[in-house]
């Protein structure tokens, strides 16, 4: 059997030839511009001509690019057919969400979602980003953390982030107000402080710096810090309602602030009709965070 091109550049090829600009076949396949122009370049490169022109708006097809695009489209399809029919043997569904988020609280919920989905392999991956990326990812799905508005990508929210502060039931009861934070050493999961800065505006108390001030890499050590009395951490309460509830912290002040991000289900939107998508989407919103 003869040598074939590689699989991604004919991908790029077809999107490109379908939405008439590597803009388009970009936002499509969730790639670069560049990307799929180097994908293109690489096909050429393999059949030794050009397969687009560009023109005013766009790309228009050459001959050899319009020969090539009707066999190259019924091997894709084939394809997908085909792998459709032997991934129904066994469905995965993977996961990417925040360290945290995934450790506090996705993992107490991993067994509703395997009962939900029972003919499901879960996989859950942990990733920090400031944007959802599909490009470098094999997830299905990512939970992100942040304002939303990212290109290219579905965005279903899920919750908003509330800031509460929290200690030992010891250390709380030395703190009746805001303004005695002053005496207290602060926890941070950021070097910038941006959440204990965004709660002590939103409690009244924008200047106030902690007697001592400690710096953890992640919001779960800041946590677990707190939870041995070293200080006051400050974190999103919904991922931290175990030990609330068996009141191994608390948090001192009746404050909650809205930090200005929230949590978002993402996907790119080429997979909206996808099966464990539906299914895992339909199961956030109806178990977790019902309306």
């Amino acid at each position: 059997m003869p040598a074939l091109p590689p699989l991604y550049a004919l991908q790029a090829f077809l999107a490109a030839a379908d939405c008439g600009s590597f803009t388009g076949a970009a936002n499509r396949l969730n790639l670069t511009q560049g990307a799929v122009s180097r994908q293109v370049q690489l096909l050429e490169e393999y059949y030794g001509c050009p397969l687009f022109v560009r023109v005013a708006r766009g790309l228009t097809l050459t001959a050899e690019g319009q020969e090539l695009l009707p066999p190259v489209r019924q091997a894709m399809t084939s394809l997908a057919e085909a792998s459709a029919r032997v991934r129904r043997g066994v469905d995965v569904l993977t996961i990417q969400l925040p360290p945290t988020m995934a450790v506090r609280w996705f993992l107490p919920r991993l067994p509703a979602l395997q009962e939900a989905l029972p003919g499901f392999e879960i996989r859950v991956a942990t990733h920090w980003t400031d944007a959802p990326d599909f490009s470098g990812s094999d997830a299905d799905a990512i939970i992100a953390h942040g304002k939303g508005g990212w290109p290219h990508v579905v965005e279903v929210p899920l919750m908003r982030e509330r800031l509460v502060p929290l200690c030992t039931p010891q250390l709380a009861a030395g703190l009746r107000q805001p303004s005695d934070l002053a005496a207290a050493t602060l926890l941070h999961a950021t070097a910038h402080r941006h959440e204990w800065l965004t709660w002590l505006r939103g409690a009244g108390v924008p200047e106030l710096q902690g007697a001592r001030e400690q710096l953890f890499d992640t919001v779960d050590m800041c946590v677990q810090s707190a939870e041995r009395g070293l200080g006051v951490a400050i974190a999103d309460a919904a991922l931290f309602t175990d030990l609330m509830t068996s009141r191994k912290l608390v948090t001192p002040f009746d404050i909650e602030v809205d930090s200005g991000n929230g949590y978002f289900l993402t996907y790119p939107p080429q997979r909206r009709e996808q099966r464990n998508i539906r299914l895992f989407e339909q199961w956030l919103l109806t178990n977790v965070f019902a309306r």
